[in-house]
């Protein structure tokens, strides 16, 4: 199943924003997770708010509750996330051409 997560500021954000030292282990754990094709697509959001959002490959939404607790930047509260199951209806990026 696919799960968006949808990253806010947290309790504990710095306005460092991504520059921070809270961003680089998040960074990290993103990139795990990338690699072993649980993260399909993620990253910032462009307005300025802080926030983000990611697309897992999960099986269950305990699961996708799980990886993303052990994110350390939502441990340490920069962010709060919101999980929410998800269908793909249209897809551009398998589009043939």
């Amino acid at each position: 199943m696919y799960v968006a997560v949808i990253y806010s500021k947290g309790p504990n954000w710095r306005e460092e924003g991504p520059k921070g030292e809270h961003i680089s282990p998040h960074i990290a754990h993103q990139h795990r997770l990338f690699d072993e094709d649980i993260l399909l697509m993620g990253g910032p959001f462009t307005d300025g708010g802080g926030g983000g959002l990611a697309i897992l490959d999960v099986e269950s939404l305990d699961e996708a509750q799980g990886i993303v607790g052990n994110d350390p930047a939502v441990k340490a509260g920069f962010y709060e996330v919101v999980f929410h199951p998800w269908r793909i209806s249209l897809n551009a990026l398998n589009r043939e051409e």
